[in-house]
Parts: structure tokens; C-alpha cells; sequence
């Protein structure tokens, strides 16, 4: 039972930052400001699938680390690319 409240939790924030993400743009007129915040929600929103979905919290830490640090490194790598 207690996975499954854990899940809906974790769905029922995914959809709600996605749905913050939708509006954005109506929200936040500056490029830069918008990327940045797009790309902090795309970092919690992977955090939540690895930990949550794909069930990597209690995997080996190798996994787990390696999984979280592509999920930071990209959008880093995105905003390095973008914000130039």
C-alpha cells in the first residue's frame, strides 16, 4: 500500500510540474529565466522516475548515481549550449 501511495504521489507531481512547464511561457517573458527553470524541472522530474518508477532507490549505488548524474549532466550541458 505503501508503494502505491508513493507512486501516486510521485505521478500526481510529475503532471503538475509538467503542467507548470506548459505555462511557462505565459508566466516568465525572459529566455534565459524560462530555460532555467525548464531545465530545474526537467532535473526533478528524472529524479523522481529513477528513484520512484524505475525503483533505483534501493538499486546498487553505481545504478543509482549514474542514472542521477545524466539526468544533471544534460541539463547543464543544455543550458551551457543555450545560454551562450
Amino acid at each position: 500500500m505503501l508503494a502505491f501511495r508513493l507512486a501516486t504521489t510521485s505521478w500526481l507531481v510529475l503532471v503538475v510540474l509538467t503542467l507548470v512547464t506548459m505555462y511557462f511561457p505565459i508566466i516568465i517573458s525572459e529566455r534565459s529565466a524560462y530555460i532555467i527553470c525548464a531545465l530545474i524541472i526537467v532535473v526533478i522530474k528524472g529524479q523522481q522516475i529513477v528513484d520512484v518508477f524505475m525503483e533505483l532507490k534501493s538499486a546498487p549505488r553505481f545504478w543509482r548515481l549514474l542514472l542521477l548524474s545524466y539526468i544533471v549532466m544534460l541539463p547543464l550541458i543544455i543550458s551551457v549550449i543555450y545560454l551562450n
